[in-house]
């Protein structure tokens, strides 16, 4: 049971830290359309799905969503593997619920805006680096202090995952046999002390390396109006209010 816990938390741990990395190396239409543009085409999206139970609506907006993709020439297998996981949890959340009340459509409903919402998102992180999210961010006036927030909250959450994640690597690797819930524990508490102490040291580290870059993060960019996806998100938005 612990090993099978163990397992879990790796994949998790796994997949958080690729959910936030845009790891797409082929360029797509969409790479090249501006920042600001997708922020507002994914916000439009998102409210879209999330401010419905009607199922036909929720399966418009994730139908436009995987139809964009694949018109664009990205990998709807990886954009589906990204944004499954808070499915799952979500209906997994709304089951007992479900059953409770026996009400099996938002059993249903649920799960489908969830992955909707987060499938958009998938399709504005795999088409946009986080340096020009930060751009687009500003194009949009947004407050340079919030943004800075943003950009060290990025880049801590990385780094976080990305430390836990080796930890984990490591343990297993020096694994020569099948330990017991004891042992388990007793390796857990010192992965998470090692985990604190790592995540100590990497701050004071990202710290140093702002100061030694004056503090300051750059923008700029050269990117396409996007009349497509604008004409595209307009099309589905009145499709929406029609159904």
């Amino acid at each position: 049971m612990h090993l099978l816990i163990e397992k879990t938390v790796k994949s998790a741990t796994s997949y958080f830290q690729d959910f936030f990395i845009h790891e797409y190396s082929r360029k797509t239409y969409l790479h090249d359309v501006h920042p600001s543009i997708k922020l507002l085409g994914t916000l439009a999206f998102i409210i879209l799905s999330i401010s419905t139970f009607q199922v036909k609506k929720i399966l418009l907006i994730l139908a436009s969503v995987y139809v964009l993709a694949l018109n664009t020439g990205l990998d709807v297998g990886v954009l589906a593997k990204r944004s499954s996981l808070f499915a799952i949890f979500s209906f997994l959340i709304v089951l007992p619920v479900s059953v409770f009340e026996r009400d099996v459509v938002y059993l249903i409903t649920f799960p489908l805006r969830v992955f909707a919402s987060i499938s958009s998102l998938q399709l504005f992180i795999l088409t946009t680096r986080f340096s020009e999210i930060l751009y687009g961010l500003k194009k949009l006036r947004i407050p340079g202090m919030m943004i800075d927030i943003i950009w060290l909250t990025y880049r801590y959450t990385i780094s976080m995952f990305r430390d836990l994640l080796s930890i984990l690597v490591a343990r297993e690797a020096r694994r020569l046999k099948k330990t017991s819930h004891i042992e388990t524990l007793k390796g857990g508490s010192k992965s998470l002390g090692l985990f604190l102490l790592r995540s100590f040291e990497k701050a004071e580290e990202i710290e140093l390396a702002m100061n030694a870059r004056g503090r300051k993060i750059s923008y700029r960019g050269k990117y396409r109006a996007g009349f497509f996806y604008i004409l595209y998100i307009s099309g589905v938005a009145t499709w929406w209010m029609m159904l």
